[in-house]
């Protein structure tokens, strides 16, 4: 787990110190917010079970930066609180895992007249909070998020947000001699960001 933590931080600083030497760094900071659907696969060696749970509503907050100097290409750091569980059909209990999330993903992004549509990808550190039906979570996992989402430019410098995606544990969420917990989650988020830094186009078309 210490190795998978490193990984997680350090994978970003690579691309944060180039931009930073060319004084191309920030484009955006922002907030977004939405809902969790989510689900848990449970695994019980003992009576050979190995289903999904019931879906379990639920919701997540999150303050990012976007970053990198580019037309198509750009990175996004983000911490978030994100809440997950399911609704068990062997004991009936709801399960609930709140977390703490430390985000990294790759976007990749077409900027049209007034919309931006995008996709985007990577790892989250997921940090356990509170858990609530089951105990004996992780305190520490990482899971993989992808998204697609729109990025509406109507109202520039801020920019509004709507996007939907799936996380998915890398590694149980809970792992033991004869029980594992693996969380995934349908997300939907709306957020809003502030441009940083505009590029201007059409200047030279234009004889400006």
């Amino acid at each position: 787990m210490p190795l998978l933590m490193l990984i997680v931080f350090i994978v970003p600083l690579n691309f944060l110190y180039p931009l930073k030497a060319r004084a191309q760094f920030f484009q955006g900071v922002g907030l977004t917010l939405g809902g969790n659907l989510s689900n848990q696969r449970w695994q019980l060696d003992s009576i050979h079970y190995n289903k999904n749970q019931s879906y379990k509503f639920g919701g997540h907050v999150g303050l990012f930066v976007e970053y990198m100097r580019h037309d198509y290409m750009r990175m996004i750091t983000e911490l978030q609180y994100f809440q997950e569980g399911s609704n068990s059909k062997i004991s009936r209990n709801t399960v609930s895992t709140n977390y703490f999330c430390f985000n990294n993903f790759f976007k990749l992004r077409q900027e049209l007249y007034d919309v931006t549509p995008y996709f985007l990808i990577g790892p989250k550190l997921k940090y356990l909070y509170t858990e609530n039906g089951v105990s004996g979570f992780k305190p520490i996992h990482l899971s993989m998020y992808a998204g697609v989402g729109f990025e509406f430019l109507y109202h520039r410098p801020w920019l509004y947000i709507l996007e939907i995606g799936y996380d998915h544990d890398i590694d149980r969420a809970l792992s033991q001699t004869a029980f594992q917990i693996t969380n995934k989650t349908i997300c939907i988020k709306a957020g809003i960001k502030f441009q940083i830094e505009k590029k201007v186009k059409g200047c030279r078309s234009a004889g400006l």
